[in-house]
This record gives structure tokens, sequence and C-alpha cells, in this order.
């Protein structure tokens, strides 16, 4: 039986496993349920995908799913001059980032990349984990930089208008049959601390673009809207919410509750989604490759120096060209060449 909150034991931890897949869940979700479709006729059987389908598309993955008290009163926080008197996403994203480097240093594992695969709000409190750990204590610092991947199922990134997350919150609790919206008041003041995840998240991105290895980011967006008891309510996430600026939005033909349920491996959004993932991890061992073999060498287009250069008073480059005459003129009162001897090319 597995645990409802927090890590638990793996889902698949094969022994050569070389990256992190973590699954976080949205709103009234579990680690469980959320990415479990329903038995049906074509498939009798329930399918958790994470466990069920990705080992065999992913095989050097550690797969992991995190699960945190997703109820609307232990996840929309009250901000402004109201107390903050429950459980918010702020704690969530602790647990989250505290849950994930007990694993990693218990198990010698603190070197691994890290990819999210995120549902809904589930994917602010991805965001809030690592824009909050960024430029935090050592340990909190090294995991955000380990980030190396982010999957955004139907996460809002809204704006900074407070009506709009407040219409999304509101959708999304009139997505929930058994849940009373008018329980929850203040959803536009409730929304605040979500507008200042989206902002923190933005800046960490393009400080990782300039300083580290850039963050890997797929946005995902319904494209049926959602139907409760037989009325549309329309889409929970719309296309605009669920992307962020510069990145191209992808989609998966189901409603917002069912975009991350996948019955078997031939599902469109199972396809695109492993294609992501596994094309990243590819990515990533090439990268840790190229930085093993290079050394303190020189990289300039395809040409590489896998020695450290010293002594040079002229030129090293690779592919220097102009369109215009005289247009890429070299100048210098010694040529140094490297990878030879001089009186091996006179």
């Amino acid at each position: 039986m597995l645990d409802s909150n927090g890590l638990a034991e793996p889902l698949m931890d094969p022994p050569d496993a070389k990256v992190d897949i973590v699954f976080v869940h949205g709103l009234t979700g579990d680690r469980v349920n959320t990415w479990t479709s329903e038995p049906t006729k074509r498939n009798p059987e329930p399918v958790f995908w994470p466990k069920d389908l990705l080992p065999a598309k992913c095989k050097n993955a550690r797969i992991l799913s995190f699960g945190y008290n997703a109820t609307v009163v232990h996840f929309w926080p009250l901000s402004g001059s109201k107390p903050v008197v429950n459980t918010t996403v702020d704690n969530h994203s602790a647990a989250l980032t505290d849950s994930l480097i007990g694993l990693r240093d218990r198990t010698k594992t603190n070197d691994r990349p890290v990819i999210f695969v995120a549902h809904s709000l589930g994917g602010l409190v991805c965001a809030n984990a690592v824009s909050k750990s960024y430029g935090s204590d050592k340990a909190k610092e090294n995991l955000a930089e380990k980030v190396r991947g982010m999957i955004f199922l139907g996460t809002p990134f809204a704006g900074s208008k407070k009506a709009k997350w407040a219409k999304i919150a509101a959708d999304l609790l009139a997505s929930l049959a058994t849940t009373n919206a008018d329980k929850v008041k203040d959803l536009e003041e409730r929304s605040k601390l979500l507008m200042e995840i989206n902002h923190n998240f933005a800046r960490f991105i393009k400080e990782r673009d300039r300083n580290r290895p850039w963050v890997e980011i797929a946005c995902y967006f319904e494209e049926i809207p959602t139907r409760v008891m037989g009325k549309n309510i329309g889409f929970i996430v719309d296309k605009e919410s669920a992307t962020l600026e510069g990145i191209e939005p992808l989609s998966i033909q189901e409603e917002h509750a069912d975009m991350c349920k996948f019955e078997d491996e031939y599902r469109n959004g199972f396809v695109s989604i492993t294609d992501k993932l596994n094309t990243w991890i590819k990515g990533f061992e090439e990268k840790n490759q190229e930085d093993e073999n290079e050394g303190g060498g020189i990289r300039m287009g395809n040409i590489h120096y896998h020695a450290p250069v010293s002594g040079n008073s002229g030129v090293v480059a690779g592919h220097v060209y102009s369109t215009a005459t005289n247009g890429a003129t070299l100048t210098g009162t010694q040529t140094n060449y490297y990878g030879a001897n001089w009186a091996d090319r006179r």
C-alpha cells in the first residue's frame, strides 16, 4: 500500500539509474489516483502509468511520485492582510524539496539530474520549490541546480491579473462535483501568492539560462472542455494560461482532469511525454560526457581543444567568416599550431 504523502518507495529504481523523474499531482489529487486511468472495456484494469508503463520507456530512470494534502483549504493560501491559518503551497514545496534531498542523500545520488512531471497546480508546487531553493542553503541550492527538466500538464501560468487566477480557481472548484465553491471565499486575494510564484519562477529560469545548464521545459494544455454532470464548464486552464512565454505549447486531447492519465502506451499524450523525457535524458548524458572529455580545453563551433591553451599571442578560432570583402581579417605577431609541432607544419 502506497503512502498518500511524501515520496514513499520509488515506483522504479534500476541500479543503473541516471536521472530522477518526480511526479507531482495537483489540487484534490493524490500520488496514485491522479495518474491512474479507470478501467474501460478496452482495458479492464486501472493503469497507474508512471509505474505500469513508464519504466519500459525510461529504463535508466528512478521514478518517484510525491503526495501531499491537496484539499482546497490546505492548498489555496490566504495572503495580504489575512493570516495564513492552514498549510499552503509554500509548505508543500518545502516538503517536496526536503523529501528529495533526504532520499538523494541516503542513496548517495545527489548528482543526478531531476525532471518534474506535474499536473495542474502541482506545477506551481514544483515551480515554487525550485525558485525558493535557488539562493537558499547549500543542499537546497544543489537540488535546484540539478533540476534539468520540467513537464507541466495544465498548469496555470495565468499572468498578472488576480481576476484571471480567481477564474481558474473557480473553474477548478466547479469541476469537482463534491466541492462547494461557496466554501472558498476571496479567491482573488488568495491568488496573490500564486502570481508571485509565477514571477519568481520566470526569474529563476532566466537566471539558469545565463549561468547554469538551462532547464528543459514542456507545457501541455487540454484540448477538450470539462463537463460536470452533463454541463460544459469550459476549459479549466486554457492554452494561453497553460503556456510559459517563449515555450511552444503542446496539446493533449483530453479534458483537464484526464490529461494526465493514459491507459496504454499508444495514447498520443504518453508518446509525446516519453519522447520528451528520453530526448532530455539522452542530452543530459551527452552533456556529461562532453564535459568529462573537454576538461580544461576550449570549444569553438565543432572544433575541440581538449587540453588547456596557453602562451597564445595570436588568435585561436573556429569558423571565422564574413560576407564582406576583407570582413574577416586575423592579425597578430605569432601563430600557434595546436595538435602538431611547428616542425611538422613546415
